[in-house]
């Protein structure tokens, strides 16, 4: 979810967590200072609860600019590739990778290199490991961004940069349509930009992307489909070095899909963006949010899954050379995988919530959901309490939502792909909206050694 152009406006460092090691990243003590309330249920999810486990690995990016009035190009490279061998080995501990992001605003600075780390996290649902017959696949791809403005346009400040992300839908159509599932899509760090050309000749700059799936060793697997939605989000800035106020009702474009039956995937800043003008601070930034839904349950608004936005406050530590981070949003991800909420995805934001000396406070979003389980509550059950309760089902203990506003964006694509549906080990449970006939796997002995694979691959949704 790459910010580059946001980052530049803002004159500052978007906000992360402190870098660790990669195999031994440890986790602190739970603490709820920097960070929304977290939900809450009256009695205990009976669904599958889950473990995360975090890698980190550093990642270096090297510029280089040619001088001239309209030739002029910088390139910016990075070895993020040669480190991605490090995201298989959880998966032979029975883990799955769940997100992948660079951890903004934390790095070390130099002359025209720097080092960022970005974090990995994978997830399996808790109780003894098993083996799956899922495997890591990253695809290199781009986005192209064009810009439109005439010179009286530029000349008052307004100027609109069009991004193409055809590159990315191919992907998501080509190896979904093997069978693998979209797992995230991040910068590489990778820039090409063509200088004044693109401004005055129609160029464009270039920014490297990579897209992750899980992909399925195991036969027929169950086809899905993608949704993708443009949402712009505002963003008013007060100046260099000052405070940035974003404006976007993110629960109504994650609920609304929820409530049609359709699960969250990603979210990516795809580097589109409209200036308001007259010189001012602000504009219209794009983001592409990518829901899944089951082939066969696509005309099925039975809603599935429930969602809720953690919002986390991160204040960075800016030193000579390099920033540090103050907090450890680890410890908060791994509890709500107690409570059996997966992790969608994390949105980095560049809205600035306080500037101190030598800190500066950001926020970042963490989307979270799990699926409805259609059980009878309990007499004295109430609805779970914590941030964005509308993200919640109207009825809960029956497994459905109210019927609720569609989700607003500049267009919608569909994408054909394949995945697993996996029901929970848990019997006398069903899920709304799961397929007629549909049922969990026969109990898996992990101890057998007879049988190499369990009779249905375990993977929860977003795994």
């Amino acid at each position: 979810m790459n910010l580059s152009s946001i980052r530049k406006k803002v004159g500052n460092f978007i906000a992360g967590e402190e870098s660790g090691s990669s195999a031994d990243q440890q986790q602190g003590a739970y603490s709820d200072k920097n960070h929304t309330p977290l939900p809450t249920d009256s009695y205990p999810y009976p669904g599958l609860k889950y473990d995360y486990h975090f890698t980190k690995i550093d990642v270096l990016t090297v510029g280089k600019a040619t001088l001239g009035l309209t030739t002029g190009q910088t390139l910016v490279s990075s070895d993020i590739t040669s480190k991605y061998g490090e995201l298989s080995t959880p998966y032979g501990q029975g883990f799955v990778l769940a997100d992948f992001n660079q951890v903004p605003g934390i790095g070390k600075i130099g002359w025209n290199a720097n080092e960022n780390p970005y974090q990995a996290v994978f997830s399996r649902p808790q109780g003894p490991p098993v083996h799956h017959s899922w495997q890591l696949l990253v695809v290199k791809s781009d986005v192209h961004t064009t810009e439109r403005a005439g010179l009286l346009d530029q000349l008052s400040g307004r100027n609109q940069e069009v991004a193409n992300t055809s590159s990315i839908v191919s992907a998501i159509a080509q190896q979904t349509a093997k069978g693998g599932r979209l797992i995230c899509i991040e910068s590489t760090g990778q820039v090409k930009t063509s200088g004044l050309t693109k401004s005055l000749f129609g160029g464009s700059d270039v920014y490297g992307c990579d897209v992750f799936f899980n992909v399925p060793s195991h036969p027929n697997p169950t086809r899905y489909t993608y949704q993708l939605i443009n949402v712009p989000v505002q963003i008013m800035m007060f100046g260099p070095g000052k405070l940035v106020k974003v404006t976007c009702d993110w629960m109504k474009h994650f609920v609304g899909p929820l409530q049609q039956g359709w699960r969250l995937a990603e979210i990516f800043w795809d580097q589109g963006r409209k200036s308001h003008g007259d010189f001012t601070f602000g504009g219209d930034h794009n983001s592409i949010w990518f829901f899944e839904k089951e082939a066969l349950r696509l005309n099925d608004p039975t809603p599935v899954y429930e969602g809720t936005i953690i919002e986390y406050k991160h204040t960075v530590k800016i030193g000579f050379f390099q920033t540090k981070a103050k907090g450890d949003w680890a410890p908060m991800i791994t509890e709500m995988g107690k409570r059996g909420w997966e992790l969608a995805c994390m949105l980095e934001t560049p809205e600035v919530t306080n500037v101190g000396l030598g800190n500066i406070t950001y926020k970042l979003l963490f989307f979270f959901q799990r699926r409805i389980i259609r059980v009878q509550a309990p007499s004295h059950y109430s609805q779970p309490q914590g941030a964005y309760q509308a993200g919640y089902p109207q009825n809960y203990g029956q497994g459905a939502y109210g019927q609720g506003a569609h989700t607003q964006g500049a267009h919608t694509q569909g994408v054909h792909a394949q995945g697993v549906y996996a029901q929970p080990p848990t019997s006398g449970f069903s899920y709304a909206g799961a397929p007629q006939g549909y049922g969990p796997p026969p109990p898996y002995n992990a101890d057998d050694t007879s049988r190499l694979e369990p009779s249905a691959p375990p993977l929860p949704d977003k795994r």
